[in-house]
C-alpha cells in the first residue's frame, strides 16, 4: 500500500499481549457465506419484449398477492382467537394455499408461478424464525417482526413488476450478453459484466420506477458444477470466476476498525501502521441529494396543493429516484474502500480483522450523521465481502466505550479539541479514531500497539481511492497529529 501523502516513518512499535476481551465484550465471527452470490445486470429489451415482461411480471406480482392475502387472512384470524404470534403460524396453510392457488397461474409463467410461491414461502419462513429469535431474547426491543406484505407500491397502490424465473428455464449467452427464456420466446440483450462462474439459480427480474429501466438479479453458486445428488446441473453460468476466494493470508497480523463519518475507517494493524480514509465525498453527495431533494419535495407539494397531480407524480418519481442515486453512490463509495482496505490489509499479512459495530447507535444517538449519512451496516457487509475474497476472517466487536476511554489506561477521556482526546492520566493525547481503533483491536485480540503512529491517509472518491494531502496540525482541525507526549514507548 502506498504511503499517503505527508506520512513519515513510523517508530517501531511495541506489540503488548493484553488479556483477552472480558466476558462483558461481545465479539462474534461475521455471518457464514453460502456461496451464492448475484449477478446483477441491467436488460434491454425491445418494445414488443417489454410489454411481454410487463405481463409476466404483473401476473407475477398478483399471484403473490393473492396467495399472501390468504396466507394472511389465515394468520390475522388465528390471531383475532387470542392466539400467540407463533401458534398463529401454525394456522397459515402453506401447502394448501399452493395448490390451489398457484394451477391458476401456470398457464401464463409456467414453473415460476411455483417459484413466485417459494419466494412467498421463504418470506413466511422468515418471519417464523425472527419470531423464534425475539422469543429468546435474541432481538432489539424495538425490532417487531410482521408477516410477509403485498407487492405494490404503497403510495399508487400499484403492483409493482417482479418475475423470478426458475432456474432451469432461462440460460445466459456471456459473450453475446443475452438471456434466453425459451418459455416466454425471450432473447434479452443485457449490459453488464458476468463476473460469476458455477451453478446458475433462481433469477428475479424487475423494473426500477426511479431509473425506468429493467434489471435482472442471476443467482450463481460459485464454482459448483454438480447438484446436491452429485448429478450435473442442465445450466452453468460461464463466468469469469469460479472460485469466491482469490488469495489466502499471507501472515498472522491482526487489524482493528474504527468506523466514522469524516473519517469513514480508521485502522491500526499489529505492526504499528495506522490508516486512515476520509469521508469528504460521502458528505458531500449527501448534502447535494438533500437540497435537490427538498426542492423537488417543496415543488411536489405546492403542486399537489393547486390539484396538479400529474406534475406531483412526477416530481414524486424524480425524488425517489434521486434517493435511489444517492444510495448507489453511497455503496460504490463503501465498496471501494473496501477493496482498497482489504488489499492493503492482505499485503501486509494480515489474517484477522477486528470491526467495530455501533450496536444501536441509530436509537440511541440518532441524527443525520448516524442515521441518513452512514449505512455503517452497508459498511461493514462491503468489508466483510472483500476480506471473504483474500480469507482474512472478520470478527464484530461492540464499540461501545471504546472512543470514550483512553485505550492505554481504560479511563474516561475528553475530546478537546475537536478530533483529539485527552487522557487524565499521563496528560497524553491520541487522535480520537486512532484511539478508537486501539481499542476495537485490544478488545478483539488482546493485542495493544504503543508507540507514537503516524498515519497513512487516504480519501475515498467514486473513481477509487488516492493518498489524502498531509494531516491538518492546526488546532481545532479534524486529524490532529496523534500521540503527543506518548513518548518512545507510550505510556504506562
Amino acid at each position: 500500500m502506498s504511503d499517503g501523502a505527508g506520512a513519515t516513518p513510523q517508530p517501531s512499535p511495541a506489540l503488548v499481549e493484553e488479556p483477552g476481551p472480558s466476558s462483558e465484550i461481545t465479539v462474534f465471527p461475521a455471518p457464514e457465506d453460502n456461496g451464492t452470490r448475484a449477478i446483477v445486470v441491467r436488460l434491454l429489451p425491445n418494445g414488443a419484449q417489454e410489454r411481454k415482461l410487463r405481463r409476466l411480471a404483473d401476473a407475477a406480482a398478483k399471484l403473490w398477492n393473492e396467495l399472501n392475502y390468504e396466507r394472511r387472512q389465515q394468520y390475522f384470524g388465528a390471531r383475532k382467537q387470542g392466539l400467540s404470534e407463533r401458534a398463529s403460524l401454525a394456522h397459515v396453510d402453506l401447502k394448501g394455499t399452493r395448490k390451489r392457488m398457484v394451477p391458476n397461474y401456470t398457464e401464463i409463467l409456467g414453473a415460476s408461478a411455483w417459484a413466485v410461491e417459494r419466494k412467498n414461502a421463504e418470506a413466511w419462513s422468515s418471519f417464523r424464525g425472527l419470531l423464534k429469535a425475539k422469543s429468546k431474547g435474541k432481538l432489539p426491543p424495538w425490532i417487531h417482526p410482521a408477516p410477509p406484505g403485498y407487492n405494490k407500491d404503497r403510495k399508487t397502490g400499484r403492483r409493482k413488476p417482479w418475475l423470478p424465473v426458475h432456474h432451469e428455464m432461462y440460460t445466459v449467452d456471456p459473450e453475446a450478453k443475452v438471456i434466453h427464456i425459451p418459455r416466454y420466446n425471450l432473447r434479452l440483450r443485457f449490459a453488464g459484466d458476468v463476473r460469476w462462474h458455477g451453478k446458475q439459480e433462481r433469477m428475479e427480474i424487475w423494473y426500477d420506477e426511479a431509473r425506468r429501466a429493467w434489471y435482472a438479479s442471476i443467482a450463481v453458486k460459485v464454482g459448483a458444477e454438480t447438484t446436491r445428488n452429485g448429478t450435473k446441473p442442465r445450466h452453468i453460468v460461464q463466468g469469469g470466476r469460479r472460485s469466491i476466494e482469490v488469495a489466502r493470508p499471507v501472515g498472522d497480523k491482526v487489524a482493528g476498525i474504527d468506523l466514522g463519518v469524516n473519517i469513514i475507517a480508521s485502522v491500526v494493524v499489529g505492526d504499528g501502521a495506522w490508516i486512515i480514509y476520509k469521508g469528504a465525498r460521502l458528505k458531500e453527495d449527501y448534502f447535494h441529494f438533500e437540497g435537490r431533494i427538498a426542492r423537488l419535495e417543496s415543488e411536489a407539494a405546492r403542486a399537489k396543493s393547486v390539484g396538479d397531480e400529474k406534475r406531483h407524480d412526477r416530481l414524486r418519481a424524480e425524488v425517489r429516484r434521486l434517493k435511489r442515486k444517492w444510495a448507489a453512490r453511497r455503496i460504490h463509495l463503501y465498496r471501494n474502500l473496501a477493496s482498497h482496505l482489504i488489499r492493503g490489509l492482505w499485503g501486509r499479512g494480515v489474517s484477522t480483522v477486528y470491526v467495530g459495530y455501533p450496536y444501536e447507535i441509530a436509537r440511541d444517538n440518532g441524527n443525520k450523521y448516524s442515521v441518513n449519512i452512514w449505512a455503517y451496516r452497508e459498511l461493514i457487509g462491503a468489508i466483510e465481502a472483500e476480506a471473504r475474497e483474500y480469507g482474512i476472517s472478520v470478527y464484530e466487536v461492540y464499540e461501545r466505550g471504546t472512543s470514550s476511554h483512553c485505550a492505554y489506561h481504560g479511563v474516561e477521556v475528553k475530546r478537546s479539541p475537536r478530533g483529539v482526546v485527552t487522557c487524565p492520566v499521563g496528560d497524553h493525547r491520541l487522535h480520537s479514531d486512532l484511539n478508537g481503533a486501539l481499542n476495537i483491536l485490544r478488545r478483539g485480540s488482546g493485542v495493544l500497539v504503543r508507540g507514537n503512529l503516524r498515519p497513512l491517509s487516504f480519501i475515498v472518491d467514486h473513481n477509487g481511492v488516492a493518498p489524502a494531502n498531509s494531516i491538518a496540525p492546526t488546532k481545532g482541525g479534524n486529524a490532529q497529529n496523534p500521540g503527543v507526549n506518548l513518548g518512545p514507548q507510550g505510556p504506562g
